[in-house]
């Protein structure tokens, strides 16, 4: 928002000192920032906008916007449009994000993934962060994972970092690009916490790519059989102490043996990695080692449901019915040939 404003700020004084007089010089740049953010900030961009026009209509201490009624009905009518737009824009890409039936205490939604479709499962359990973000093109971009400390276990700390993800969630952006921004993320919001997370690409062809950051390892499914991917992991994000910073209290007890004091790369050290599989799954809950029976039942549930929708909602299933645990997120790639 800030940036929006400041760029609008900017145009309206670049406009004046050249002395352009045309109202799409004043509109044109603020329309495009408005258009490309959500509702909330089109309409304040707008507004400053309209403000600027005006004041250099009132104020000509330097030759501005023309002053005739067409050009200011023209910029108010272009003006008005932005927030309208950024609104449809919006909508048309939330549109493709479905919820999917299911009880009560899980709430599965359901998104395009390249030629296949996702599903990803939410439950509201202590810690949990979810977020998917359909791309232009057919593409998906998914975070799952878990927040702990005092004040990034909030639902503000929780919905913040969520809200980071989504910001940032555009078709050219790497899973190790959007841990390198969460992981400054957790340190802006709470220097004590930390966040293990699973960041998931999926492009227009239904290529997979995953990066790990402190989270358990992902599950694919090839044929009827299903095994962990073997996605190597980094350590959590928030968790290591940027190169050349003072060491903060507690920061290498936490990173453990996976990060090393003062060599955190972008991204937290995390390492994007292709991922193949009919059906490829990340389950931000913290199981028992890999051999264990929770892992055996968790790999049965996501090979044997042929519903993504329906899959997701399986692994949020607590022990001996216990209750639920997520985030889950299911990919089904569909048949395309991948890299």
């Amino acid at each position: 928002m800030r940036a929006a404003l400041a760029g609008t700020t900017g145009n309206a004084v670049l406009m004046g000192v050249a002395e352009v007089g045309t109202p799409i010089g004043w509109v044109l740049l603020p329309g495009l920032l408005g258009v490309s953010a959500r509702p909330r900030v089109a309409a304040l961009v707008s507004a400053w906008a309209g403000v600027l026009v005006v004041a250099s209509v009132l104020v000509p201490v330097i030759p501005g916007h023309r002053s005739d009624p067409q050009a200011l009905l023209a910029s108010t009518l272009s003006l008005t449009a932005v927030p309208l737009l950024a609104w449809a824009r919006r909508r048309t890409r939330t549109a493709s994000v479905t919820r999917a039936a299911g009880p009560t205490d899980v709430a599965v939604f359901t998104v395009p993934a390249g030629p296949g479709s996702a599903a990803l499962a939410v439950c509201g359990s202590p810690g949990e962060i979810g977020a998917a973000v359909p791309l232009r093109g057919g593409g998906l971009l998914a975070l799952v994972g878990t927040v702990t400390g005092a004040a990034l276990d909030t639902p503000a700390g929780r919905r913040a970092i969520e809200q980071t993800f989504r910001r940032h969630a555009r078709p050219a952006a790497s899973p190790q690009r959007l841990a390198g921004v969460l992981d400054q993320a957790v340190r802006d919001l709470a220097p004590a916490g930390h966040l293990r997370a699973t960041i998931v690409r999926v492009d227009r062809s239904g290529a997979v790519e995953a990066a790990r950051c402190g989270s358990p390892d992902l599950i694919t499914v090839a044929a009827d059989r299903a095994a962990l991917a073997g996605v190597p992991a980094g350590p959590a994000l928030g968790s290591t102490r940027p190169a050349g910073s003072p060491a903060r209290a507690g920061s290498a007890a936490r990173a453990g043996s996976t990060a090393r004091a003062g060599s955190a790369s972008p991204g937290g050290g995390a390492t994007p990695s292709p991922v193949t599989g009919r059906r490829v799954a990340a389950v931000a809950a913290a199981f028992a080692d890999a051999h264990g029976e929770r892992w055996v039942r968790v790999l049965d549930q996501v090979a044997a449901d042929d519903d993504p929708a329906g899959a997701a909602r399986r692994l949020t299933r607590g022990p001996r019915g216990g209750r639920r645990t997520g985030p889950a997120l299911v990919v089904d790639p569909g048949p395309p040939s991948r890299a």
